[in-house]
């Protein structure tokens, strides 16, 4: 096995803290061969490296394929070669050429899934034997259910799925006994999320922007990962942000798991979302959190674009998330006050309510790189 692979591989014997980086030849022989290799162009001094560490060391003993590191800071050319001006990003390379850039959080499972589900076809075709695995094969996976002669609907569900088959797979079914075996009345779309353990379906899968809106809609989380590319899918929702930030994966994992319950309550009104801070650092302050007191949120009512605080020193559980939230409903505190901005507030309390399309543009000291963007 080549020994770039081998430095890969140090982690298990260890080394669970420490990079272990490929040379410039080391790389470059990788690369010419003809297997899937991901590779992580990281900068050691950079926050976003060092964060990426711990998961990645728990990456690497459970892929399927070569996870390989280069250090950008020492081989700065070679980075800027394969098209990386800042860290850290990891990209899936096949055959020596880039194939995909992960765009997802620096959480392990979620890397894991990317470099598998990048690897499957756009749409999978199902069989009988592999459909109950491959419900299960990703955190959000659509299955298209159709008759033999639905070509509309198949039509369809490829376009959409060839928009977004880097977030979630899909895959098709046309196996009449098996359709009968699941109750489905074909053409029918489900999404499954085995995290969440929820199940969705759409009736009608020919209209492609019916679809796609399904697509979105139902892929979103009972706790969402805030990331660029997602923010305004979530804003499009129009119901009211609550922004869960903390500076571990490990802490992002304990809070979502201690407000799970309370979120699903909420899912419908309300779009809770677990944020890293090293991808929003300019949205703390715009919220009036301190970036220096983590883990810190706030809500952001978006039909009248007030936002409040969550109070310093008080515990991310249920209970007492749920009991400030229903003092903010009911109007008992007042929404944070931008620094040199005097302003009164008559019409506190009764329901939030939904508004129109929100755009990030509209959220100060939000600056979001959507196309194009290359950052883990």
């Amino acid at each position: 096995m080549m020994r770039i692979i081998t430095l890969s591989l140090g982690i298990l014997c260890g080394v669970t803290h420490a990079w272990m980086h490929a040379s410039e030849p080391e790389l470059q022989s990788a690369l010419s061969d003809d297997n899937t290799v991901i590779v992580a162009f990281v900068n050691p001094s950079d926050k976003k490296t060092e964060h990426l560490e711990t998961e990645w060391a728990l990456v690497v003993p459970e892929a399927r394929s070569p996870f390989v590191s280069i250090d950008c800071a020492a081989n700065l050319s070679v980075c800027a070669s394969h098209g990386v001006a800042s860290t850290s990003v990891v990209k899936l390379f096949k055959e020596g050429k880039v194939k995909a850039t992960y765009n997802g959080p620096r959480r392990a499972s979620a890397i894991l899934a990317w470099a598998d589900r990048v690897q499957r076809p756009i749409v999978s075709e199902l069989s009988a034997t592999v459909l109950e695995d491959f419900k299960k094969t990703d955190e959000t996976v659509f299955i298209a259910y159709l008759n033999a002669g639905d070509e509309a609907p198949k039509a369809a569900f490829t376009e959409v799925a060839g928009k977004y088959h880097e977030e979630f797979t899909f895959g098709v079914i046309t196996d009449a006994s098996t359709l009968v075996e699941e109750g489905v009345a074909a053409p029918l779309v489900k999404c499954y999320k085995p995290l969440d353990g929820d199940t969705h379906e759409f009736g009608g899968p020919s209209d492609v922007a019916a679809l796609e809106k399904f697509v979105k809609d139902a892929s979103r989380p009972v706790i969402g990962e805030l990331l660029p590319h997602n923010h305004q899918r979530f804003l499009d929702r129009g119901w009211s942000m609550v922004y869960v930030f903390a500076a571990t994966e490990a802490k992002r994992t304990e809070i979502r798991k201690a407000l799970h319950s309370m979120a699903r309550g909420y899912y419908k009104s309300l779009t809770m979302v677990i944020v890293d801070p090293l991808e929003f650092p300019e949205l703390l302050p715009k919220l009036g959190l301190d970036p220096e007191s983590l883990p810190t949120g706030a809500v952001h009512q978006l039909s009248k674009d007030r936002i409040y605080p969550y109070p310093k020193g008080r515990g991310w559980t249920s209970s007492e998330l749920q009991s400030w939230g229903m003092d903010v409903w009911q109007g008992r505190i007042k929404p944070w006050t931008p620094p040199g901005v005097t302003t009164t507030y008559d019409d506190l309390g009764g329901r939030i309510k939904a508004t129109q399309k929100v755009s990030m543009r509209n959220i100060p000291g939000v600056k979001i790189r959507v196309g194009g963007r290359d950052e883990l």
